[in-house]
């Protein structure tokens, strides 16, 4: 199960090597607060997107208007994303 994560990530990140700003982190919340989907989970798990490390990490190290585009990229995302909520829950 950790692997299949990392590889989605891997994949969505286009292979990026840096570690995102605060300001492209906070930008692509923004834009994803706009996505239905995104909305329950935000609401629910507020505290998690805004101080969590690694959650934060992975928002801004997508490539967000690729995820977008793709319905597929879009469900991996979630996935991804509801994985590590889950996995910080514990």
């Amino acid at each position: 199960m950790l692997s299949e994560i990392v590889q989605t990530l891997i994949t969505l990140w286009g292979g990026k090597d840096t570690y995102p700003t605060e300001e492209k982190i906070n930008r692509n919340i923004k834009q994803l607060r706009d996505e239905e989907w995104f909305q329950k989970l935000f609401s629910q798990h507020k505290d998690l997107f805004l101080e969590n490390k690694e959650i934060r990490y992975v928002i801004g190290a997508v490539n967000l208007d690729k995820v977008l585009r793709s319905e597929k990229d879009k469900r991996k995302f979630q996935e991804v994303l509801s994985t590590l909520i889950n996995k910080k829950q514990k």
